[in-house]
């Protein structure tokens, strides 16, 4: 266990103990999302960060995090077992509090609320839910953000035949976990109504959609054209439902655009690609870049952004990261339907229902892009409009304080 303490609050308007399955930083992590409402909520009140941590965490991330918090606690988990089958195996176990990391962060969870006191919990991530075994009669948000059980599924379904019996018992498990965490928790939270729909019955008072958002300053196009026969799409490689995609996009879907558009190009950008992908992008026209600094220069390139998810869960935050960039998408209708808002309205985008109607919008799209360069604003006016951090901070403000007074009542 490492301890980081930062005493820089005098008079914080509420203590809250933030408890994470990964740490919420780097922003290119899963958990950026963490990043961005402990920063919206770190203006008014005193986070108190315990994270579980992994392969590649370093002190310069705690100091990431320092500005924002009052203390930081971290523990590092096992390495995982090679095989897939046994990580899935071995993932039902720590979820049962198997992990000596998860351990360790519940003794230090309960000295902690002997010594100090918190007027609420902030808790993600399922392998942290023995952590609710020692927090008492505070009150818990749990940030459930996506439905892992409907991804795991999904999982199941594309996977191996030899590989579906321990994925499917996975999915099992994921699902009456999730169940029980929403109806243990004082407040949930996801991060998409779909999510929400998938695990909550009706409409109910103690179930939150909470978007992610988009730093727009930083996710902004600096040239007033768009690049011309250009294929992007951007994502963690090593991520199944992301390397699926990209394969599936290669493989069943460019070679139709390019019959089309001889000179089509597609760039797939991201780190750790697996060895399935780097094969498939040998295909003319394709380029596998593997890690990039700095995505925004592909997003910059591209005519339109492809994105055929067949299986996952949540908000896929490249395709907020392509709208902000002002880039035209055609996306599958999953992947389009995280999009959907609260309030019930779509993304201006374009949805492909299988692989040939998904090819004829990707080829439209390089074709119109050619005679009509220009960026696409309604895609990012609908981000501005919908997906910003600010707002989903001071919406999670608002609940964690309705459940701390709650019980103080």
């Amino acid at each position: 266990m490492e301890c980081v303490r930062i005493d820089r609050y005098e008079r914080p308007l509420m203590h809250i103990l933030y408890i994470t399955n990964g740490f919420p930083y780097p922003l290119t992590s899963g958990y950026l999302r963490h990043y961005f409402l402990i920063k919206e909520l770190s203006a008014r009140h005193a986070i108190t960060l315990l994270s579980i941590v992994r392969n590649g965490f370093t002190a310069e991330h705690v100091a990431a995090m320092a500005p924002m918090t009052r203390r930081v606690m971290t523990f590092r988990a096992a390495d995982k077992s090679a095989g897939r089958m046994r990580d899935a195996l071995q993932a039902i176990r720590n979820l049962a509090g198997g992990d000596p990391a998860v351990r360790q962060m519940c003794f230090a969870i309960g000295e902690l609320t002997q010594r100090e006191t918190f007027d609420a919990v902030l808790l993600s991530g399922k392998q942290t839910i023995p952590a609710m075994r020692v927090l008492g009669k505070l009150p818990v948000v749990v940030d459930v953000c996506d439905a892992a059980s409907v991804r795991m599924l999904g999982t199941a379904r594309h996977a191996p035949v030899a590989q579906r019996p321990v994925l499917l018992l996975k999915y099992l498990h994921l699902r009456q976990l999730e169940r029980r965490l929403v109806r243990r928790a004082a407040h949930a939270l996801f991060a998409s109504c779909r999510d929400r729909e998938a695990l909550v019955d009706g409409p109910g008072g103690r179930a939150t959609v909470i978007p992610n958002g988009v730093d727009l300053g930083f996710w902004r196009r600096s040239s007033s054209r768009r690049g011309r026969d250009t294929i992007v799409f951007t994502g963690r490689m090593d991520f199944p439902a992301n390397a699926d995609a990209a394969v599936h996009l290669i493989d069943e879907i460019f070679p139709s655009v390019r019959r089309s558009v001889p000179d089509a190009k597609l760039l797939i950008v991201g780190g750790n690609p697996t060895p399935a992908l780097i094969y498939a992008g040998r295909r003319a026209g394709v380029s596998v870049t593997g890690f990039v600094a700095d995505v925004r220069p592909y997003l910059e390139r591209a005519t339109v952004f492809a994105f055929p998810l067949r299986f996952g869960a949540g908000i896929q935050n490249k395709l907020l990261e392509a709208m902000a960039m002002e880039v035209p998408v055609v996306a599958s209708p999953l992947a389009a339907d995280g999009l959907r808002t609260a309030e019930g309205r779509r993304p201006p985008l374009q949805v492909g229902y299988d692989r040939i109607h998904f090819a004829e919008l990707l080829t439209q799209a390089l074709v119109e892009g050619a005679d009509d360069p220009a960026p696409d604003t309604e895609a990012r006016r609908f981000v501005e409009q919908h997906f910003v951090w600010k707002h989903s901070g001071e919406k999670l403000e608002q609940i964690i304080r309705s459940v701390a007074d709650s019980t103080k009542g």
